[in-house]
């Protein structure tokens, strides 16, 4: 049984919403069929291989007023802070040492990153690694900019399709989000986006919207990631997104757009102990490590102040778990960086005189 064909979620008149609608709210062996289609997918355009990003979140300040992130700029009970130069410079050294290849730069909407940006674009990709940025809604100029410098990648989500809600949430228009989703696609940068699943009065036609705004524009990169009620915000008291209806978007994407990047975000191991690896088993190919300073990760409260944290360990627990795998080169340095952090310990601490003693 074909669920979408390769030609199969559009009909001459437009995208198939029927269909799409039928799968969104599958379950049992209509799911099951659409996961093993959504993995069979994925390996033929990327084989059993689960590509690897490093994540640096340079800066909790923004300008902008989400209800649902506690990094609004009403949100005066969290702390602010904003990376320097030489700190981004130096995790991103460590990030390239341990073999990956996409260094992801996360930030809020903050205008007095875009200098620091300047600085440490060029310093990141002459490590001959991947730029790729998410730092929020930026002019065209600006957006070139960062091309110019290097960046390669950018990652704009457009949360919900439906422009009333974004209105409510976001207190901006959709469209001028939309139109910076096409102008970093036109500063030459590849473009990432997708949705949140569990937003205040979010129907299933609307995320039928949802996938069918992704499928229309054709990102590199496209995510589904389930709510979570973040303290301090106004939408604090709702319930986390629905698990199912996000896997099921996942898959659904992975069928539209078989050769996109698609992550298993950390928010779906929040809401549920193996979230990820359930994401690998819909068809996501991309996990993220969070390679921020210790001291800083508490205060980046991108979904909630308790956020699950990935490491590389968890990274690798799940790709295994879903049978799949880590490129051998990045496992191979991660090892020695491991060995040499272990030495350097050593090193200090010869007679392990230090605890206890």
């Amino acid at each position: 049984m074909d669920l979408i064909s390769g030609r199969g979620l559009s009909t001459a008149g437009g995208i198939n919403r029927e269909q799409i609608k039928q799968l969104l709210t599958s379950s049992g062996e209509l799911q099951q069929e659409l996961f093993l289609q959504a993995r069979e997918a994925r390996g033929r355009h990327f084989g059993d291989e689960v590509k690897l990003r490093g994540v640096i979140e340079i800066s909790n300040f923004c300008q902008k007023g989400c209800d649902y992130c506690a990094m609004r700029r009403k949100n005066s009970a969290l702390s602010r802070f904003r990376l320097d130069a030489k700190t981004i410079i130096a995790v991103a050294k460590s990030i390239a040492r341990a073999g990956i290849s996409t260094i992801f730069l996360q930030s809020g909407q903050d205008p007095r990153c875009d200098q620091l940006l300047d600085e440490v674009i060029p310093a990141i990709s002459d490590l001959g690694v991947e730029v790729l940025l998410n730092v929020g809604e930026k002019s065209l100029e600006t957006y070139e900019r960062f091309a110019r410098l290097g960046a390669r990648s950018f990652i704009l989500k457009f949360e919900t399709s439906d422009e009333a809600e974004y209105e409510r949430i976001a207190h901006g228009p959709l469209q001028e989000r939309l139109q910076c989703m096409r102008w970093i696609r036109a500063a030459g940068m590849k473009i990432g986006t997708g949705n949140i699943i569990g937003l205040p009065n979010q129907s299933i036609d609307s995320l039928v919207s949802d996938i069918c705004l992704s499928l229309d524009f054709r990102p590199d990169f496209v995510s589904s990631a389930p709510f979570i009620p973040n303290q301090g915000t106004p939408l604090q008291d709702l319930p986390c997104g629905d698990l199912m209806l996000t896997l099921n978007t996942m898959a659904i994407l992975r069928l539209g757009l078989p050769q996109a990047l698609i992550p298993a975000v950390s928010a779906l191991e929040y809401i549920h102990a193996t979230g990820q690896l359930m994401g690998l088993m819909a068809g996501a190919n991309v996990m993220t490590i969070n390679f921020t300073p210790k001291y800083y990760r508490k205060h980046y409260n991108i979904y909630a102040n308790d956020r699950f944290i990935v490491t590389f360990n968890h990274a690798m627990s799940t790709v295994r778990s879903a049978g799949l795998r880590i490129n051998p080169k990045v496992m191979e340095k991660m090892s020695q960086a491991k060995e040499q952090a272990e030495r350097e310990l050593a090193e200090k601490d010869p007679a392990g005189s230090g605890a206890g003693s």
